[in-house]
């Protein structure tokens, strides 16, 4: 079985990936750069270029890169320009565009840190329980406001609409019934786009389905990896 690795979206640490290494052996999830160690990356390709030099490190020739929101982006992207490194792809919260309206860079400009409560409200279904709101606030406060407007910043110039089609990779599309970030029909459009590949809508869940029902993604996970990984 190929070797998972997990790439959190923006403002998070590797924690947003717990309740999958614990539940699938030998998975691995990653910090990006800035996260909080080391250089913010600008755009969506460079991360995919340090993502790239990264597997090898962590996995024999290629890996299954399981990313939600901007770590989608970046498994799409290395999917397209590095794709004998990637063994499969699992899209959380993913879009082949990621446009992020004006108010949020607002938000992150003029009112950090009073603005993360707002920040985790948009992410997550109404229903999120109070724990995992402060896990992801904490989140927030730990990358800061520069690698976090930076992360915005990189998914809002991401566009790989004329590309996603050209992906062969087989491909697992999670989404949240309830994603105000990245709404269902973004997941839908690249289940259409994508030959291999298929969708799992979550209920009760926003923008971050694996943490917010976890035990349903972590399922969702392991049927598609028995049915389509060797």
């Amino acid at each position: 079985m190929a070797r998972f690795l997990y790439l959190h979206g923006s403002g998070h640490t590797r924690d947003s990936f717990a309740g999958q290494t614990a539940t699938f052996p030998g998975s691995e999830s990653l910090a990006l750069p800035g996260h909080p160690a080391g250089e913010p990356r600008a755009s969506v390709p460079e991360l995919a270029a340090w993502l790239a030099a990264v597997i090898p490190q962590r996995a024999s020739g290629s890996a299954v890169i399981c990313g939600n929101s901007l770590g989608a982006a970046v498994a799409l992207q290395t999917a397209l320009d590095y794709p004998d490194r990637v063994a499969g792809l699992i899209l959380i919260g993913g879009g082949a565009r990621l446009r992020v309206g004006s108010q949020v860079f607002d938000m992150l400009d003029q009112r950090w840190p009073a603005c993360i409560g707002e920040l985790v409200g948009l992410s997550v279904d109404e229903r999120c329980p109070p724990e995992l709101r402060r896990r992801l606030h904490e989140m927030h406060v730990v990358v800061g406001q520069r690698a976090t407007r930076m992360d915005y910043a990189a998914c809002n110039a991401f566009d790989i609409m004329d590309r996603v089609g050209s992906i062969a990779t087989p491909t697992l599309i999670v989404v949240g019934a309830n994603d105000r970030m990245t709404p269902p029909k973004y997941a839908t459009f690249l289940q259409q786009a994508i030959a291999r590949s298929q969708l799992a809508v979550i209920d009760a869940a926003g923008h971050l389905p694996h943490l917010e029902q976890t035990p349903i993604v972590n399922d969702a996970i392991a049927r598609w990896s028995r049915e389509h990984l060797k």
